[in-house]
């Protein structure tokens, strides 16, 4: 079951509402199954349908992470804030295991959080996946020290 997404998951990971996601589902344009009444978005369906929009979200990532460096709409706030890239050469179980683990860390009620967002990419060729994590410096910390922690 680690290579199921949830909607909630696959919308955080691509940046898009879950409805956006429901609706792709009805229109056939993604695949999915229904798990005890809930949407289930098998890894390797996310990727396929991933991969046709794959170099416009590379794109905007980078725009994004250019943005950031050049101090420019910035949607983190405070004084302190860090934007970092982990790439993990993994295959997609343990990819999607990092995922969840990131993802677990968006989804809490952590004060040290602040507006914080991450976007992810598989390369299959690569076998990698790609993390990109913005934040205050202390949950950005956090974060990593778990995904560290998760990938021993």
């Amino acid at each position: 079951m680690a290579d199921l997404l949830t909607v909630d998951q696959l919308a955080q990971m691509l940046e898009m509402h879950p409805r956006t996601i429901r609706r792709y589902i009805r229109e056939n344009q993604l695949k999915a199954t229904k798990v005890g009444g809930e949407w289930r978005i098998r890894m390797e369906d996310a990727e396929m349908f991933v991969g046709s929009k794959l170099e416009a979200l590379k794109s905007d990532a980078m725009d994004d992470i250019q943005a950031f460096i050049e101090g420019k709409d910035s949607e983190v706030e405070g004084k302190l804030q860090v934007c970092t890239v982990l790439d993990c050469y993994v295959d997609t179980p343990e990819a999607v295991k990092i995922s969840e683990v990131i993802m677990w860390h968006m989804n809490q009620p952590d004060p040290s959080r602040g507006k914080a967002k991450f976007q992810y990419f598989f390369d299959d060729k690569e076998k990698k996946g790609r993390y990109i994590i913005w934040g205050t410096p202390a949950f950005v910390g956090k974060v990593l020290s778990a995904v560290g922690e998760a990938a021993q």
